[in-house]
Order: structure tokens, then C-alpha cells, then sequence
């Protein structure tokens, strides 16, 4: 059990060495954090952004893109943050003459990134450093899962961040049951069973019910179309389903959640500038300046990072926003035009049922009808066309708010290079209290 230094006994000069310090090894523990945190949420399942041809895709491998350049942003400012704590806390061991125990606290105004605290680089309650020594010693080697995956303990009220755990993807399931052909009133012949399609997780909206509704009948009109062999792309199967398969309500609140981590980078920044003005009261040297130097780098990095945090978690938002409104295009399409389409299909089948009746062989008349059907292609073909037509806005409606997630602007921002003074205040020689300290 380590015992902690009793800081009221030390030179109000080395508390406030030790409260930046301390204060900036925290900060590194906690951009550790970040790091585990947007890998964590900001992993949106590949098939939530759904299977749309030249959309779906690209979104994909664009956020994944832009989320691999946060990550390394957080890596950027947390192996800077941590190296400025080595430096300063081994000054405030050197300065003072004896070892130091200091205990950490990890209060943070955001609950998201709370749970992730414990899984950080170096979290512990104690930070120590020693005479001479190079910066704060190691604690005890953490264990780690093979794959270094985060495994967190998100509180029962955090129902943002619960949703992640319990996410359900859109699935198509194909399955074979008995067939049951049947007739209401000797005339109408329907047909149930066989090879069936079920469309399952879906996200409940306007699109989902449509395809819940007019399953059965958009099925039907499907095998008939493909019996014909038209070669045509199927309304359901080739155009809705595509749009169907997205989640854009996974992709909304994973997005949303990226603003934690952005909330997070502007309150330690704000916390740093607070303990460097209360240093500077108390310290003055060239390493003092070093040090108000390269804070104010950290700082202006920590703006751009927060605002790179910012940019992806609002632009993965558009991409949710864009999906749905893809999703109520089709789902307005199929309303538009299913009227249509069923008065087609109960045209064929009412001939195919003309056909039957005059004939003393009801399933070779139905296989001799399916060859009959071509001569209602060319109206099919016509239903599609029109149905192709509708598409072209939707389109456009893509093309206009299509989120920017793939830009070269928004590229990993590198930490500033620093070739001069870039451990200057880790010197102890250039400390020096300043001649009129401050009452403790």
C-alpha cells in the first residue's frame, strides 16, 4: 500500500508544480480513455449503413476513414500530455528532495466517457516520482484481453450508451413451407406457403411497414416477373430491400455519442489553462516559459481536435438524417404506386383464373398461363418505368444532402512539431520561484 505525501507540508511552489502535474497526468489517462471510447461507439456495424449500390459502401469506408484520423488525434495529445507530466512532476520531486506519493482523482462533467476511466493507459490512485528520477513510475502491468478490446460497465441509466449494447440489425430470413392453395368463393384461387421471404429487425418507420404490409403481394408479383424471365430490377427485392437493410437509428446515436468525446477535449482544456495560470503565479524561468509555451500548442490542438470530434459526429448525423430520408422516399414510392401494382397482379390472376375454369386441368393450365403472361410484360415493364421515374428525385435528394465524410480537410490533424525547447521545462535548472510568491 503506498502512502501519500502530506502536500500541505511542501513549499506552496511545489503544490503548484504538482497540481499541473498531476492535473496533465490525468488528462493523459483520460485522452487513453477517449481513445477506447470513439473506437468503442464510433464501431458502426458495417451493415447498418445498408447495402444501397454506390451509397451504402462509400459511407462506410469513409467513416471508418474519418474515425481511424480521431483515433490517432486522441493517441497525439495523450503521448504529449503524459510526457508533459513526467517532465513536470520529476521537477516538483527534484525541487523538493523527497519522494512523492500524490493521489489522482478522474471527475469528469461527462458520464459517457465515465466508464471508460478505469480502461485508460495508466489509471491508478496514485501517481509517485522520485529524486532524480525520469518522470512518474510505473504502477503494477494491467491485464489485457488478446484482441485489447474495452470492456465497460455502463451505469443502468445511461440509456444512450446501453443502446449500443443491445443494437439489432435488419434481416432478411429465407425459409420453405407447405403450400396451401385455396378458394374464398370457387373462383379466386390464392396461393400461400412455399419459398417465403420474412423481413425481420426492422426499424419500424413508414418503409418497414410498407414492406410488413405488402410483403405477400410484392413477393408474388416478384416470382411472376422472374418466372418471365424480364430480366427487369424487382421493386422489393432490387430497389426497396437495399434501403430497408440501413439503421440509420444506430448510426444517428453512435454518431451523437462522438459530441462526448468532444465535450471532453474542451473541458480538460479548459482545466489545463486554469492550472497553467495558477503555476505561473508561482514559478518564472526560461522553463516556465518553455512550459506556457508548448501548453498553448497543446491547447490550440486540443480546438482542432475537438473540432475534428465535432465535424464526425455531425456529419455522421447527416448520414442518419440522409438514410431516412432515402428510406421515406421508397416507403412514399411503394404508397404512390401500390394501388397499381395490385390492380396489375389481380389482372393476371383473374385471367389465370379465366383460363382455369374452362380448362378440366387446373395445373397444367396454370403453367400453360405462365407463358401466356408475356403478353402483359410490356405493362409491367411500363409500372417499372414509372417506378424508375420516382427514383430519379430520390436521387437527387442523396446528391444534395450527402454528408462530406470522405474530404481530405478532415485527414488525422498531427500534433505540432516542436524542434526547439521541446524539453525545456523538464530542465530543473530553469525553475525559479518567482521573488514574490503569492500567499500560499
Amino acid at each position: 500500500m503506498t502512502v501519500t505525501t502530506d502536500t500541505s507540508a511542501l513549499r506552496v511552489e511545489s503544490r503548484a508544480l504538482l497540481a499541473f502535474g498531476v492535473g496533465r497526468y490525468r488528462d493523459a489517462v483520460v485522452y487513453s480513455a477517449v481513445r477506447r471510447y470513439l473506437g468503442d461507439v464510433g464501431s458502426i456495424p458495417s451493415a447498418a449503413w445498408g447495402t444501397l449500390d454506390g451509397i451504402s459502401g462509400k459511407l462506410n469506408r469513409d467513416w471508418g476513414t474519418a474515425l481511424a484520423g480521431r483515433l490517432a488525434e486522441a493517441k497525439s495529445v495523450g503521448d504529449e500530455t503524459s510526457r508533459m507530466a513526467d517532465g513536470i512532476i520529476q521537477v516538483a520531486a527534484d525541487y523538493e528532495g523527497t519522494d512523492l506519493a500524490v493521489a489522482t482523482t478522474f471527475a469528469l462533467v461527462n458520464r459517457d466517457l465515465s466508464p471508460y476511466l478505469p480502461l485508460g493507459d495508466g489509471y491508478g490512485t496514485t501517481v509517485r516520482a522520485r529524486p532524480g528520477g525520469v518522470g512518474v513510475l510505473a504502477g503494477p502491468p494491467e491485464r489485457r484481453l488478446p484482441d485489447d478490446q474495452p470492456v465497460v460497465r455502463i451505469p443502468p441509466d445511461n440509456d444512450r450508451l446501453l443502446a449500443i449494447r443491445s443494437e439489432t440489425l435488419p434481416r432478411i430470413r429465407e425459409v420453405e413451407e407447405p403450400i396451401t392453395i385455396g378458394s374464398t368463393d370457387g373462383n379466386d384461387l390464392w396461393f400461400s406457403g412455399g419459398h417465403t421471404t420474412y423481413y425481420e429487425n426492422g426499424a419500424g418507420d413508414q418503409l418497414d411497414t410498407f414492406i410488413h404490409e405488402y410483403r405477400d403481394m410484392l413477393l408474388q408479383l416478384e416470382a411472376v416477373l422472374i418466372e418471365l424471365g424480364t430480366g427487369e430490377r424487382l421493386p422489393l427485392t432490387d430497389l426497396m430491400i437495399h434501403a430497408w437493410r440501413s439503421a440509420p437509428g444506430i448510426i444517428h446515436n453512435r454518431a451523437d455519442l462522438v459530441h462526448s468525446a468532444a465535450n471532453t477535449y474542451a473541458e480538460l482544456n479548459a482545466r489545463m489553462g486554469g492550472d497553467l495560470a495558477s503555476l505561473n503565479h508561482y514559478w518564472e524561468g526560461a522553463a516556465a516559459q518553455a512550459l506556457d509555451e508548448y501548453a498553448g500548442r497543446v491547447s490550440t490542438y486540443l480546438s482542432q481536435i475537438e473540432a475534428q470530434a465535432r465535424w464526425l459526429a455531425d456529419e455522421g448525423k447527416k448520414a442518419a438524417t440522409m438514410l431516412e430520408g432515402l428510406r421515406n422516399a421508397y416507403a412514399s414510392l411503394g404508397y404512390q404506386h401500390i394501388d397499381t401494382l395490385i390492380n396489375a397482379l389481380k389482372t393476371y390472376i383473374d385471367a389465370v383464373n379465366g383460363l382455369f375454369a374452362s380448362c378440366s386441368n387446373p395445373e397444367k393450365a396454370l403453367l400453360d398461363t405462365v407463358h401466356t403472361f408475356v403478353y402483359y410484360l410490356l405493362d409491367a415493364e411500363r409500372l417499372h418505368v414509372e417506378a424508375i421515374s420516382d427514383l430519379i428525385r430520390i436521387d437527387e435528394q442523396e446528391r444534395k444532402e450527402r454528408p462530406d465524410l470522405g474530404t481530405r480537410g478532415h485527414d488525422s490533424t498531427p500534433f505540432p512539431d516542436i524542434t526547439v525547447g521541446v524539453d525545456a521545462w523538464a530542465d530543473r535548472r530553469g525553475w525559479g520561484p518567482r521573488a514574490d510568491l503569492p500567499a500560499a
